[in-house]
């Protein structure tokens, strides 16, 4: 069973694959640092069990699925220096974050946690225009 996919700094191309959504026992999914573009595909909320989730620095434009929302295990979540558009999602694990703390989080390095978490600790939206 695949526990991790780290394909960061690959310089990928393209949309990132709906089928990447099969992956759903993934416990950490990187695809920072990419050339990645078009929209986050809503089957990234079949992926359960991520404890992290990292879309940084890439092209990736449109909104959040609201789906996303209901990655309860989720312990780092960032799509920081993208072009995302509309409005955040407020429901679900998103419902923890106050407005502000959407805008900005202090940089963080990224360590995939070993253990799961039940309710998100890290969210990075930094150059998010809302």
């Amino acid at each position: 069973m695949l526990s991790g996919l780290d394909l960061s700094c690959n310089e990928l191309t393209g949309e990132i694959p709906v089928e990447i959504g099969d992956l759903q026992q993934i416990r950490a999914l990187n695809l920072s640092h990419n050339h990645l573009s078009g929209s986050i595909p809503k089957s990234l909320s079949n992926l359960t069990q991520v404890e992290s989730l990292d879309l940084s620095y890439n092209n990736l434009s449109g909104e959040i699925p609201s789906q996303l929302a209901e990655l309860h295990y989720s312990a780092i979540f960032n799509l920081s220096y993208n072009n995302l558009s509309g409005i955040t999602p407020t429901s679900g694990q998103f419902a923890n974050f106050a407005g502000a703390t959407l805008k900005v989080i202090p940089v963080f390095v990224c360590h995939c946690s070993r253990t799961v978490m039940t309710i998100l600790l890290q969210l990075k939206m930094e150059k998010k225009k809302l």
